[in-house]
């Protein structure tokens, strides 16, 4: 069946190249064809209709999933949805044998310890302090901002690592799955202090808006984001229909979600693959619902590609509009990718995208706001980058 979609998108395409002239990693790969959006449709076309022995699985873990090629397409043909279709396909290993042992170590550690770093009490540590309600509306933090300070530290040190040397550590970890566990050690302590502030900042913003939620702790399962997104569908149709069960086992009906990623993920695919869902989702700044200080300062807003480009809707720019002089350097529909999704499996890329991203805004207005804790960690070149939790909380009457 997936073969069958891939070949209904490759069909569509006209091969008229407008989603290269906006698909961020071409050019962060230093226009090589096979990393942009064009040429994955072709070697996804070459390698599906032939079966030749192809090494592909850089081609499509490199795309970033915006869906920016599809706001140009004038077929409406998506090459990030096709590089999902073949992911799931090289996960599968029904592509000759393609295999991404750092996907692999992921999957590993996220099924055996339901986070992707085995750290699920250190991602509830931040709130140790706060008092939840007896609710059956829960705040869903996804580990996103929680995961931040770890990777952060993780990509660090891994430029200097060779990448077989790292893929040979990956296959190590694989086998060895308690040995992820070692990264509690090593993080980067000022992206943590600042993480763990933004969520306190966040409930704050929350309880003040009058919203009664609960939080569980070390409870919390991962959501399973990286299992979709590396294309291990079948892994994470049951790992999804085991977080949902243990939520609705716990009278769970409503989940605010605070990262875009967690948000897409449970409101638009979990429902295609658990039957009868029916737990309500809210991104967090759309409950926010009080009086803020007009400042004249003029900021630009790097809006989240999970939320603005997937047809999602959030009201955070609305508020900003009404605290702030927000200027933006495109259209409030569309906006341009930090480079996060690539993080960890292409640093070079995601680098040079997410260094492009903060020279435009930077450009636009002196202070960024940013509505993702992903795109808070790949633009924070200066300490002008700053968590909209973390902006609005100092406008409070």
């Amino acid at each position: 069946m997936t073969k069958n979609q891939i070949l209904k998108i490759t069909d569509e395409c006209i091969k008229c190249g407008f989603c290269e002239s906006v698909c961020p990693t071409l050019p962060a790969a230093g226009y090589n064809s096979i990393k942009g959006a064009r040429g994955r449709i072709i070697l996804a076309q070459f390698a599906i209709n032939t079966g030749e022995e192809l090494q592909i699985s850089d081609s499509f873990y490199s795309c970033l999933d915006c869906f920016a090629c599809l706001q140009v397409c004038p077929a409406g043909v998506n090459a990030g949805e096709l590089s999902h279709l073949m992911k799931e396909e090289i996960a599968e290993k029904h592509i000759n044998g393609n295999r991404v042992d750092i996907a692999d170590m992921i999957k590993e550690t996220i099924l055996r310890f339901r986070n992707p770093l085995g750290l699920n009490k250190e991602s509830a540590e931040w709130a140790s302090s706060i008092n939840f309600d007896e609710s059956d509306t829960i705040l869903f933090t996804g580990d996103m901002y929680q995961l931040m300070a770890y990777t952060k530290f993780i990509n660090y040190v891994r430029k200097y690592f060779d990448r077989n040397l790292f893929n040979a550590f990956s296959r190590l970890i694989s086998r060895h799955p308690d040995l992820i566990k070692l990264s509690r050690h090593f993080y980067d302590i000022n992206m943590k202090n600042k993480m763990e502030n933004n969520l306190r900042n966040i409930v704050r913003l929350l309880k003040m808006s009058g919203v009664k939620f609960n939080y569980l702790r070390e409870d919390e399962d991962y959501p399973g984001m990286f299992l979709y997104d590396l294309g291990y569908i079948n892994e994470f149709k049951k790992y999804a229909n085991n977080v949902y069960n243990k939520l609705k086992k716990l009278n769970v009906k409503k989940i605010i979600c605070i990262d875009p990623h967690t948000y897409d993920l449970m409101k638009n695919i979990y429902p295609e693959y658990i039957k009868n869902y029916d737990l309500e989702i809210y991104y967090y700044t759309d409950l926010i619902n009080m009086n803020f200080e007009k400042t004249s300062e003029e900021i630009t807003v790097q809006q989240p590609c999970h939320i603005v480009l997937h047809k999602n809707n959030y009201r955070a720019l609305d508020i900003l509009k009404k605290s702030a002089n927000v200027k933006l350097n495109e259209p409030e529909n569309l906006t341009s990718c930090c480079g996060g999704p690539d993080e960890l499996l292409f640093p070079e890329i995601a680098s040079e995208v997410s260094y492009k991203r903060y020279n435009n805004l930077k450009q636009t207005a002196g202070k960024i706001i940013t509505i993702c804790p992903l795109c808070y960690n790949n633009l924070s070149y200066d300490e002008n980058v700053i968590d909209f939790s973390d902006f609005m909380i100092k406008l409070i009457k």
